[in-house]
């Protein structure tokens, strides 16, 4: 190999020189080629990635959101437009917003902010645009995901969740100023009598009486009344206090739900 490169004429040191050289203008190219069509000049955000605040985008103006790769204009009140901060020119990342253009810092192109058309060049083509929205939050996000704002218009406010409607009590047997204190009040049809011996204190019996079968009619003076052969039964706790019953009307259990008494 020594002997061929002699024989041209070519120093074996300046060959190996030539090929640093050559080796570093291939690195220089690759840092500042042009976005080709494998390597498309996009975003490094993902659709749904939040931003910024809407707030921080001025009307006229715009931001650039270096680590993401994403420049938002605001080019009139309301109207949020979103572009690729990578210039089309050698793939420098733009860097200002002034005067109605998006700025590259690496050879002067300049970019209109209304819809990233190229207003001074080396640049070839526009900026792509890359979508973006405001969401309920007032906050910049990219894709569709929250909603646009119109020209003009405040961004959406988050409606508050909504609760659903309380339920309705359920109406119980009698109300607790059906009951008086220390009387009550017989329910015929559900075979029940509620008394109120002492205020609050509700308790509940059988209507039946235990001598015959027939049905309490009243409760009145302290005493749950049959009307067949005249046993009388104590509001307190259902004991005979008069016969011919022999035994005490069974306990029937109540509950007090609110205002309303119904059976436990």
């Amino acid at each position: 190999m020594a002997d061929d490169t002699r024989a041209r004429g070519v120093p074996r040191r300046t060959a190996v020189a030539g090929a640093v050289v050559i080796a570093g203008a291939a690195a220089g190219c690759a840092r500042y080629a042009e976005p080709s069509a494998e390597t498309p000049a996009t975003s490094g955000a993902e659709e749904g990635t939040v931003l910024g605040a809407a707030s921080d985008v001025p009307v006229g103006g715009g931001k650039i959101f270096t680590d993401k790769k994403v420049v938002v204009t605001q080019p009139a009140k309301g109207e949020f437009k979103g572009f690729s901060a990578i210039c089309t020119h050698q793939g420098c990342v733009v860097d200002k917003i002034a005067d109605g253009t998006i700025n590259c810092p690496c050879h002067g192109s300049k970019f209109a902010l209304a819809d990233g058309s190229v207003k001074a060049g080396p640049a070839p083509k526009p900026l792509p645009a890359t979508e973006v929205s405001v969401n309920a939050d007032g906050k910049i996000t990219m894709g569709g995901g929250g909603k646009g704002v119109a020209p003009g218009e405040k961004p959406p406010t988050k409606e508050p969740d909504k609760k659903p409607p309380a339920e309705k009590p359920v109406k119980g047997l009698a109300s607790t100023k059906d009951i008086p204190v220390g009387g009550g009040k017989v329910f015929e049809k559900e075979q029940l009598v509620i008394t109120q011996p002492t205020k609050g204190e509700f308790k509940g019996f059988s209507a039946i009486c235990t001598h015959q079968g027939c049905t309490v009619s009243q409760v009145k003076g302290g005493t749950i009344d049959c009307p067949c052969h005249g046993s009388k039964f104590e509001v307190t706790d259902g004991s005979v206090r008069s016969g011919p019953a022999k035994k005490p009307l069974p306990y029937r259990s109540v509950k007090v739900d609110g205002d309303q008494i119904r059976l436990a």
